[in-house]
């Protein structure tokens, strides 16, 4: 027998054995048989973090964070407002993450925070789940009741608060675990309780942090590295692209899918400007969501590390600004230059990673409707190659993801 145990049984085996030249040489005997879970199993801690929230409601909203995890907290700024003294069946301002848990598996509830102005009226949420119920089976905390788990960021009365700390659904000691009735996707929902909170990760414990925080109560600088969730982070290769012109598809081992898309170097003069109907370009679709802002990254290098040969002209098909104007559309002469050498005089070195703004950190790319997007890349400039485009709402919202030059990162898909 092989696997991995996932719930706590008992039972009994029967084992024959015999003699293959003598029938009447036979033996049964019966074994009691108790199955335990591995003392560890890294795999059941859920880490969530809260740019990746799939429903934002109310006064809750995303805001751009360097100290936060994926580069976003989500956020209910302080407006004085009472304390809502219970959970709501349907409330008002509340989000909510997904993701995966098995049934019968205990978790413990840690969620990192931080109270405006390090008050402790500020600090508080109630938790409910789709799923969840207590230790016999009976279900508990469920969205669309007014039944929830309390959690305050303050870890007992007087302790105080500090920037972000960590805290279980437990004021002044050590929350129970959470059970879930089925194995699958779950929907955590977070409701205000009181204003003020700032919230970065949920972590859902069932091994590492089902007995320990991840991270301290006060002061704390933990980024987990996120095991649940949905990523907004769009990561292409040029090797899936559609080619016109003079791009083309080379193989290349150092290039991500194994191919680079290029534009050899010929010579020829910089584009002034994007074209409407150009002749040289590559395509590639993807899905975006409308009213989020997607971080724009290259990867690419220069023909003979030459400035000249580094920069290309990039567009949308339903790309607007952040007050929803249309912004750098296929079909215009409006496009986001892209230039791999960071700034004047920063020098090139085969594979480097840059973004639409030149010597600084450019502003986010927003779309005007859910769904299929496509973006077709221009040649600006002959004799760059390509092989790795990033839109990143989250892990890569303001950090690229690798280096400018002599870079090596291949971002998995």
């Amino acid at each position: 027998m092989f696997g991995t145990p996932t719930a706590v049984e008992t039972g009994s085996v029967t084992v024959h054995a015999d003699d293959p030249n003598d029938p009447t040489n036979a033996a049964d005997k019966t074994f009691s048989l108790e199955i335990r879970l591995p003392a560890s199993t890294p795999g059941r801690d859920r880490v969530l973090y809260a740019a990746d929230a799939t429903v934002i409601k109310g006064t809750w909203s995303l805001v751009d964070d360097s100290t936060a995890a994926g580069g976003r907290r989500i956020a209910n700024p302080n407006a004085s407002a009472a304390k809502v003294p219970a959970a709501l069946a349907s409330p008002a301002n509340y989000f909510e993450l997904t993701f995966r848990a098995d049934a019968g598996i205990p978790y413990h509830l840690w969620m990192r925070g931080k109270a405006e102005n390090n008050y402790w009226g500020n600090d508080s949420v109630y938790v409910q789940f789709s799923g969840s119920v207590d230790v016999t089976g009976a279900p508990i905390h469920r969205i669309g009741s007014a039944m929830s788990t309390t959690l305050s960021i303050e870890e007992a009365s007087n302790a105080g608060l500090s920037g972000w700390g960590w805290a279980d659904d437990a004021y002044g000691g050590f929350a129970g675990p959470i059970y879930f009735e089925t194995t699958g996707t779950q929907t955590i929902r977070v409701q205000v309780r009181e204003d003020g909170l700032s919230i970065d990760q949920i972590v859902l414990g069932g091994a590492t942090y089902l007995a320990a925080a991840p991270g301290a109560a006060r002061n704390d600088t933990t980024i987990l590295e996120r095991t649940g969730g949905t990523s907004r982070t769009v990561v292409l290769y040029t090797a899936d692209a559609a080619v016109k012109g003079t791009w083309s598809l080379v193989a290349d081992p150092t290039a991500a899918g194994g191919h680079l898309v290029a534009n050899p170097d010929a010579g020829a003069a910089k584009l002034a400007a994007p074209l409407a109907s150009p002749q040289n370009y590559f395509e590639l679709k993807f899905a975006a969501e409308a009213g989020v802002g997607y971080h724009l990254w290259m990867r690419g290098k220069a023909a003979r590390n030459l400035w000249s040969n580094d920069s290309v002209y990039v567009q949308f098909s339903g790309s607007v600004d952040v007050s929803g104007l249309p912004t750098n559309r296929i079909g215009s002469t409006a496009a986001a230059p892209v230039s791999i050498e960071e700034a004047t005089g920063a020098g090139l070195s085969e594979w480097g990673w840059a973004d639409n703004s030149y010597g600084g950190l450019a502003a986010p790319i927003y779309f005007a409707s859910t769904g299929t997007q496509t973006i077709r890349v221009q040649v600006r400039e002959d004799g760059v190659s390509l092989d790795q485009i990033v839109l990143s709402a989250d892990r890569y919202l303001t950090v690229s993801p690798g280096a400018s030059k002599n870079d090596s990162t291949i971002v998995m898909r």
